[in-house]
């Protein structure tokens, strides 16, 4: 009696599938990427680096764009690597400076987008450790890093992310805040960051998750963002699935850019930054709590 029914059912599944394809916005149009994000501190490199999107379904490095004319107002950007711009050295920006970023391809596109330093929100004095145990029964550990400093009583915008022996997590694991709500006082030994470090995500994410050890470096910055490029990073990390930002496209992500099928986001931020060595890398206590410190 089985029989009977199971034939036409396989008969009417098989008779029901039709293929699909799916495309993304990056099949119809070759869009112009801009990583454009320039700081108020020298040792930063200020660069500008242009690369094409590619398709969201495709596992490919994107193209990069070469031989583009850069300017960021007078300031001519130099082509160090294949689609890498970068400001000529002690270039820095300035708080309450307004910047035109203008970018002309060798095909003739021209792009324009201008942005303002933001008032610096946050004022970093110093950063310590303390470990806070073994987190599963992978061994994985948890450091805490707290900070001293002082909020303005202005509303800002947050990035914050750290390093490792100068090797910095990646842009999809940093953490965003409209505030600290720390407003006009001091922060003493605030543990804002915790460091999560595991041979998985050291696999995964590189030398930044490697297991802390005496003489490591732990640096802290927290990035003052303005309104725009702070709900541009909201999007971007919401949507982000790899490093670098456009490999492969995330979609649905704001620009202040304008010029044809372009992505991406001018922004000058100040940063405030802070390290610490670790000396004793199992410490479970700030050491900068203790007097005379």
């Amino acid at each position: 009696m089985l029989r009977k029914y199971l034939l036409p059912l396989l008969l009417l599944l098989c008779a029901c599938t039709e293929k699909v394809d799916i495309q993304s916005r990056s099949d119809y149009h070759d869009y112009l990427a801009v990583e454009a994000t320039l700081t108020d501190r020298p040792e930063d490199p200020q660069r500008v680096i242009l690369s094409r999107s590619i398709s969201y379904f495709h596992n490919e490095p994107q193209p990069m764009v070469q031989g583009a004319s850069v300017k960021v107002n007078d300031v001519v950007f130099n082509e160090k690597e294949p689609g890498i711009y970068e400001a000529p050295e002690g270039y820095v920006c300035e708080e309450g400076v307004e910047y035109k970023l203008r970018i002309r391809l060798p095909d003739g596109a021209g792009y324009e987008a201008e942005a303002t330093m933001p008032e610096p929100g946050f004022r970093m004095d110093q950063i310590d450790y303390a470990y806070s145990g073994g987190m599963t029964m992978d061994m994985d550990s948890l450091w805490t890093v707290g900070v001293w400093g002082r909020e303005k009583d202005i509303d800002s915008y947050y990035l914050l992310t750290h390093a490792v022996n100068g090797i910095y997590q990646p842009l999809e694991m940093a953490k965003l805040a409209p505030d600290l709500y720390f407003n006009s006082n001091e922060v003493v030994g605030f543990p804002i960051e915790a460091l999560l470090q595991s041979e998985v995500l050291r696999q995964q994410y590189g030398e930044c998750y490697k297991y802390l050890e005496t003489g490591d470096v732990i640096t802290l910055e927290l990035w003052t963002l303005d309104k725009g490029y702070f709900d541009y990073m909201l999007a971007l990390t919401m949507n982000a699935v790899s490093i670098p930002l456009f490999t492969p496209q995330p979609a649905n992500v704001p620009t202040n850019i304008r010029g044809e099928h372009v992505l991406g986001y001018f922004a000058v931020c100040p940063v405030a930054r802070a390290s610490v060595t670790i000396e004793d890398p199992f410490r479970p206590y700030f050491k900068k709590m203790l007097p005379g410190f």
